[in-house]
């Protein structure tokens, strides 16, 4: 497989870092799920739809569609294969939780996401 470098500016104080191999590819999921549909104006199809649900009434047919779109993205991107993922609302604390487990199929690596959308739109993405 090829050499992939990538920089990020987030979580750094002055400078970008570097990342590679697993860390980059999880960037690059992340930032995936953070792009909105339409938002991308060379390929309006990329992105993910979690931004726009989390202000839909949070009922079955909601959550089938987060479901949906989680897989859609993680399947947009080689480098990962989807186990399995969890969606858990809670209406009362008006937000939207995805957990799911992945393999980095260059390594074989098992991973974690977990994406957090709330309806004040703060975001927040650990692995």
């Amino acid at each position: 497989m090829s050499n992939i470098i990538g920089y990020t500016t987030l979580n750094t104080k002055s400078t970008s870092k570097i990342l590679r191999d697993l860390d980059l590819a999880k960037q690059d999921l992340e930032n995936h799920f953070h792009i909105r549909k339409g938002e991308k104006w060379t390929n309006p199809d990329f992105g993910s739809n979690l931004p726009y649900l989390v202000f839909q009434p949070l009922d079955t047919l909601t959550i089938d569609e987060i479901e949906d779109d989680v897989i859609t993205v993680v399947s947009y991107d080689p480098r990962f294969n989807l186990v399995n993922s969890t969606v858990t609302v809670d209406e009362d604390a008006n937000y939207v939780y995805v957990s799911a487990n992945l393999i980095y199929l260059p390594t074989k690596t098992a991973t974690d996401l977990q994406l957090k959308f709330d309806k004040e739109f703060n975001k927040v993405t650990e692995y």
